[in-house]
């Protein structure tokens, strides 16, 4: 029984010692971290009879120029995939739109490349 009542008692002391400790400021959050360094692809957009895809380089630090290739490609099944148009540019960040006419019915994609070996595709989209 004593055993019980020295616990119990120093377990009130304890939470009422909690309730009126003085509660840290919350830490101030801290600013967003700037993206690193990549390449990027959007879905290809038709408009009338031409396509557009629109891609490039962001986040990068300004000395860090690469050639960056924007390319608008249409799928084939069994084959070598069929360029639409593409554009070029020297810089750290750009972002470029490669134009073409459609090609017929399919599946086009943005391709995205730098002379750093990067690149990324976008998804296939159903045009034409």
């Amino acid at each position: 029984m004593i055993k019980r009542r020295i616990l119990t008692g120093t377990l009130a002391a304890v939470a009422m010692a909690g309730l009126t400790a003085p509660v840290a400021a919350a830490a101030p959050a801290s600013a967003p971290q700037p993206k690193a360094c990549e390449l990027y692809a959007n879905n290809v957009a038709q408009n009338g009879n031409e396509l557009s895809g629109t891609g490039g380089r962001r986040g990068c630090a300004p000395g860090d120029s690469q050639n960056v290739t924007v390319t608008v490609y249409k799928w084939v099944d069994l084959g070598p995939d069929e360029k639409v148009g593409s554009a070029t540019d020297s810089a750290a960040n750009t972002e470029l739109t490669g134009r073409g006419t459609c090609k017929g019915k399919g599946f086009y994609y943005t391709y995205t490349q730098d002379s750093a070996g990067g690149e990324i595709y976008s998804p296939r989209v159903e045009m034409c």
